[in-house]
């Protein structure tokens, strides 16, 4: 292999879970089950759903790749186990086996733009808006839609022996060695949403923005939840969105944690913590709040002193 003289980042060992769907019905069982059109998930290309429950609260998120006639279903790692169940409830009507397969695959997350061009050196078709997946010797690639500037973003999943190659492969380049926290702060910073069983059957998928970034189709057909996704679409009843809120020092702060907003001299419930990074001094959180906030609002954890800053992610733009 050439050595590459271009620097990029490099995130090895990511702690994310992954539910693997095989069977000839895997596609067709996720249909009827997640807010996304499976019509769309392909080798080529991923889709990004919600399943909810009956009543339409989110009890995942989660990035579907196709490897071969397999699903994988990407999420927080905390959150496989305890959405195992509700994911096979009505599996049983299917040719679908459902497992949890986080231990049989290995991730790893690049960023840069010599990161993307690596990778295009891997593949007949270079990643692009049409395939934002492709199939390596070094395991299953794909690039997130999502980001907070326009740095490249990628993700790895591997098998043992592809992670081997993909290891000794990436010795070879002159890459940054970086760690989940900064990782999941990029998660963060670009607004992407993700559930964890501290706030599961508490929000709507419009509560998170999974209607802003391609989660949710509205003409796909029936799926558990579906009335309430569309009511709230079509009636425009969701007065909720998830911002980016910051503290440039350490704060202790978790999932489904209070956030407040100052109102003249008293300060009054505004939101939910969805999910919390580090990232130096710095804690980045996604937190549900009013759609409408002001983005000067002054606010802060429940019963904290430290001042939080407010931000929308790029996608609202």
């Amino acid at each position: 292999m050439t050595q590459s003289t271009s620097v990029f980042n490099v995130f090895s060992g990511l702690p994310l879970g992954i539910t693997e769907l095989t069977g000839e019905d895997n596609k067709k069982f996720l249909q009827g089950q997640l807010t996304c059109d499976l019509d769309k998930l392909s080798p080529r290309q991923s889709v990004l759903g919600a399943h909810c429950d009956a009543k339409g609260k989110m009890l995942a998120v989660l990035r579907l790749v196709q490897l071969e006639h397999t699903v994988l279903a990407l999420q927080v790692l905390e959150n496989v186990e305890p959405h195992l169940p509700s994911l096979k409830k009505y599996a049983v009507f299917s040719k679908v086996d459902i497992s949890n397969a986080s231990a049989k695959y290995h991730c790893t997350g690049l960023t840069g733009r010599a990161a993307l061009a690596w990778a295009d050196t891997l593949s007949e078709h270079p990643l692009s808006d049409e395939q934002d997946t492709i199939v390596t010797q070094y395991g299953l690639i794909s690039s997130f839609p999502l980001m907070n500037d326009d740095t490249p973003r990628l993700l790895i999943v591997a098998t043992e022996q592809q992670q081997v190659a993909l290891t000794s492969a990436l010795s070879e380049l002159e890459v940054s060695r970086l760690g989940e926290d900064e990782w999941f702060a990029l998660d963060n910073l670009s607004g992407t949403p993700q559930i964890s069983p501290a706030i599961d059957a508490q929000f709507v998928p419009q509560m998170l923005n999974m209607q802003m970034i391609n989660g949710i189709s509205f003409n796909k057909g029936c799926y558990i939840g579906q009335e309430t996704v569309a009511r709230m679409h079509f009636r425009g009843l969701n007065k909720r969105a998830m911002f980016i809120v910051r503290s440039s020092s350490h704060i202790e702060a978790d999932a489904g944690d209070s956030l407040e907003r100052q109102i003249g001299e008293n300060w009054r419930n505004a939101g939910t913590v969805i999910s919390v990074s580090q990232l130096g001094e710095q804690t980045i959180i996604c937190g549900v709040l009013p759609s409408d906030i002001e983005l000067d609002s002054q606010l802060r954890l429940k019963d904290s002193d430290t001042l939080l800053s407010l931000s929308a992610p790029a996608y609202f733009k």
